[in-house]
């Protein structure tokens, strides 16, 4: 038992990591999650860091640069998504500080 703790001793934990993986969703989903929470995806941003051809702007919007916080929050679908989401478990979502909708 001793030897087994030791092997834990330096490792890090994650705190997204049991609202990742202790979910009911496909193993396939959990996987893309722990990636774009870990920041790990391979968006324009993540190319460019590697040096690699990629585009100067998101190829869904051509708005913003590609990166997973304008996938996942700041393109103009996946905004529209998460509103129709907060709309219906009534919650109020906030912009920049701004009260925008309470969904009810």
């Amino acid at each position: 038992k001793s030897c087994y703790d030791t092997l834990f001793l330096s490792s890090t934990s994650s705190p997204h990591a049991t609202l990742t993986w202790k979910t009911w969703a496909p193993l396939s989903v959990k996987f893309f999650m722990w990636l774009a929470l870990q920041d790990r995806c391979w968006t324009s941003e993540r190319l460019a860091r590697h040096g690699l051809p990629h585009s100067p702007a998101c190829v869904l919007c051509d708005q913003a640069p590609e990166s997973m916080q304008h996938l996942l929050i700041g393109w103009p679908f996946s905004r529209t998504v998460w509103h129709d989401i907060f709309s219906k478990l009534r919650l109020t979502v906030w912009q920049e500080g701004v009260q925008v909708a309470d969904g009810g």
